[in-house]
C-alpha cells in the first residue's frame, strides 16, 4: 500500500485480545488493593499521626478509584481494537464480492 493506512484484522483481533485480559488483570491488582483497605491503618497512631493517616487514607481511596478508570480503559481500548478487526474483515470481504460482481471475474 502507498498511502493511508493498512489493517490485517487477525493480528489487530490477537492484540485486541491480548490488551482486554490485560485490562482484566490490572482491574483484578486494582481489586487486590480496595479489598487491602486505605493505607496507613498500620502505622500505630498514637494521636500524633492521626491527622496525616486521614489525609493519607483519602490519598489512597482517591489512587485506587484513578486506576479502576485506568482499567475500564484499557479494557474499552481492546473491545475498540476488537471491533476495528471485525469491521475491517467485513468490510474487506464485502468490497472483494463487489469488486469481483462489477466485473464477472473473482478477486481475492
Amino acid at each position: 500500500m502507498t498511502f493511508g493506512f493498512e489493517i490485517a484484522p487477525d493480528a489487530t483481533g490477537q492484540d485486541a485480545s491480548r490488551i482486554r485480559t490485560h485490562g482484566e488483570e490490572y482491574d483484578a491488582a486494582v481489586q487486590r488493593l480496595r479489598d487491602r483497605g486505605v493505607g496507613g491503618g498500620s502505622w500505630g497512631d498514637d494521636g500524633l499521626l492521626g491527622p496525616l493517616t486521614a489525609v493519607y487514607a483519602d490519598c489512597s481511596a482517591a489512587a485506587v478509584e484513578a486506576l479502576t478508570g485506568l482499567s475500564s480503559v484499557i479494557t474499552g481500548v481492546g473491545d475498540g481494537l476488537r471491533a476495528v478487526a471485525a469491521n475491517s474483515a467485513t468490510t474487506e470481504t464485502d468490497r472483494t464480492r463487489e469488486i469481483g460482481e462489477l466485473g464477472g471475474a473473482s478477486w481475492g
